[in-house]
């Protein structure tokens, strides 16, 4: 109190007299104009304590704010540890109300739930063992299909209508179970699904630019309308897979497993096809170069004219 009233002392009385340029007036006019300048200067000291106040206010809101976000983060993680099913999926869309409302959660919330998927449908070694082509296991019956796990599922959704931000790393799902999910328009530019299980899975339309799709297994997926514009399909099971119009554009399917596939209108320039198998795949109207419709048309699948 004192110190404010020193100020105020100071302010009206000698730094009023200083701030006047009143040396030519006189009487009454010399202490008008010193009047003004009084008015002035508080007005000034009261725009900058105003000022100071809402920077105060923004800032203690901020922080405010940002403990409730840690706090529901903190919570959310410990219900994903849970043994119990309802707490697991609250948890998950925990994160994803957070992930809504926090840019600078996002990338935090995504690596998280991906971790969970990864944790939760991970393959036992012996799961990744292929058979020979024409094997058992190179086939998919859609009959008693089984999706994921409840809370796997609710966390690949999750993920899938995620907001678009720019995020620091792709998403890793490599070496998972994911066999009958849905994966609708999920966005997985450049993820890495090397060794993924995706036999059934829905996944028309998803965003799989760039991603690693290595020895995956994808047969009987629906795939249509994916984009799968330099992907990695390396000895990847297609066997099946409905892969309507689909892009591949300067994808490799090196080796990869086309048998009976429908690539009907599917956009395969530039694509790498050597060694790729396709028996019985459906190629009417996909855009191939001419020496690649020659080498399908030669494999037995259905290719338009040869010119």
């Amino acid at each position: 109190m004192l110190l404010l009233t020193g100020m105020l002392v100071l302010l009206l009385g000698p730094i009023a007299w200083w701030a006047t340029p009143a040396k030519h007036l006189q009487g009454k006019d010399k202490a008008d104009v010193r009047n003004a300048t009084r008015q002035t200067l508080l007005a000034a000291v009261g725009g900058l304590v105003v000022l100071s106040g809402a920077a105060f206010t923004a800032r203690t809101f901020y922080l405010t704010r940002r403990g409730q976000l840690t706090d529901r983060y903190t919570k959310a993680i410990g219900q994903l540890a849970s043994d119990r099913l309802t707490e697991r999926l609250g948890g998950i869309y925990a994160l994803e109300h957070l992930m809504a409302e926090s840019d600078q959660d996002h990338n935090t919330v995504v690596e998280v739930l991906a971790a969970f998927i990864r944790e939760s449908a991970s393959l036992e070694p012996a799961a990744l063992t292929a058979t020979g082509p024409g094997g058992a296991e190179n086939t998919f019956s859609r009959e008693g299909r089984q999706g994921p796990p409840t809370d796997v599922q609710a966390a690949l959704t999750v993920l899938s209508r995620r907001p678009e931000r720019p995020e620091r790393n792709p998403i890793n799902l490599t070496r998972t179970d994911l066999k009958g999910g849905v994966l609708l328009g999920v966005k997985l530019q450049g993820a890495n699904l090397k060794q993924a299980r995706l036999e059934g899975a829905i996944l028309d339309g998803a965003q799989l630019q760039g991603a690693n799709l290595k020895e995956a297994r994808l047969q009987g997926a629906s795939m249509r309308w994916a984009q799968l514009q330099g992907a990695n399909l390396t000895r990847a099971w297609l066997q099946g897979a409905g892969l309507l119009a689909a892009q591949f554009e300067g994808a490799c399917l090196f080796e990869t497993q086309l048998q009976g596939a429908v690539l009907e209108g599917a956009w395969l320039e530039d694509a790498i096809l050597l060694g790729a198998k396709l028996r019985d795949a459906n190629l009417i109207g996909a855009l191939l170069t001419d020496a690649d419709r020659a080498a399908a048309w030669s494999q037995g699948a259905y290719v338009d004219e040869i010119r």
